[in-house]
């Protein structure tokens, strides 16, 4: 004898509760890990900073030499219009989240100690950038000035803060790029190409990096800078809550994470950045 078809429904969403249930426990594991990484590594903070209203045009403008500078004020209002439309930093975060979460299932969530160390870390990095010139200066030099750290050495090691600035430079320089050539009055390189081909040029240029000597030099000293300014807001953070921190990025899950975070971020970056080169090109007026 068969069951019958209400039956069999019956049970296949019982069974799909109860996987639900003996799957919970594990999701927010993964949650909680993916969510205290993210703000440890300030990931929310950084993407605000660099991508929200403004500061796309403001970093490209950074980028450009002041010829360039001078004639870009037009490609520059294109590109915040198109950018205002293209970095979702909620959607991207979440994204984000959901990629570094994949990677830590099965870990160990984080305990009270750690989330507590995390939030101070959290909360010194954003006093420092409420911080005006001089006093990040001041606090810059004081921590620095500290004996080296081996503890904090290798905790920073286990960051993606360089990476990451990496990947926003890239993306700076890309969209400076796009910039300077619509400012000279070439945009003819870009308006003419179908939308796939200009996909396709956008992501060979991104693909191939940086390779002229000024943005590399340019790119080796921000890789640098970020990562000096982030041992010595380790500096000022207090022994227990590093040794807490050391242990937490050192378990056998922790590369696996760091890898999807720079990953994720990496991917959400970048097409977002195309979505935005591509509006721009598309409404500049064609000559």
């Amino acid at each position: 004898m068969t069951a019958s078809p209400v039956v069999a429904k019956r049970f296949s969403f019982a069974s799909f509760l109860l996987l639900l249930l003996l799957l919970a426990p594990a999701l927010a594991r993964a949650q909680d890990r993916a969510q205290a990484l993210l703000q440890f590594e300030g990931v929310q903070a950084r993407y605000q900073a660099a991508y929200a209203p403004g500061a796309v045009a403001r970093d490209a403008r950074e980028l450009l030499e002041p010829a360039d500078q001078a004639i870009a004020d037009s490609a520059l209002k294109a590109l915040d219009a198109a950018a205002a439309r293209s970095f979702d930093v909620a959607a991207s975060v979440a994204a984000i989240q959901q990629e570094v979460a994949a990677a830590g299932k099965g870990a160990a969530a984080p305990g009270p100690q750690v989330l507590a160390a995390v939030a101070r870390f959290a909360q010194l990095r954003a006093d420092y950038a409420a911080k005006d010139q001089a006093a990040k200066f001041e606090f810059f030099n004081r921590e620095r000035a500290r004996p080296a750290d081996p503890a904090r050495t290798e905790l920073i090691e286990r960051m993606a803060v360089a990476d990451m600035r990496e990947v926003d430079f890239s993306s700076q320089l890309l969209l400076s790029s796009v910039v300077k050539q619509l400012a000279r009055g070439n945009a003819g390189q870009f308006t003419s190409l179908p939308d796939r081909t200009l996909d396709m040029a956008v992501d060979t240029l991104w693909s191939r990096g940086v390779t002229s000597p000024r943005p590399r030099n340019l790119l080796t000293v921000a890789r640098e800078l970020e990562k000096q300014v982030t041992q010595a807001l380790l500096a000022a953070l207090p022994d227990a809550d590093v040794a807490a921190l050391l242990a937490w990025r050192n378990d056998p899950q922790a590369p696996a994470e760091r890898e999807a975070l720079v990953g994720a971020y990496r991917a959400e970056v970048k097409a977002s950045g195309a979505v935005a080169i591509r509006t721009m090109v598309r409404g500049w007026p064609r000559s």
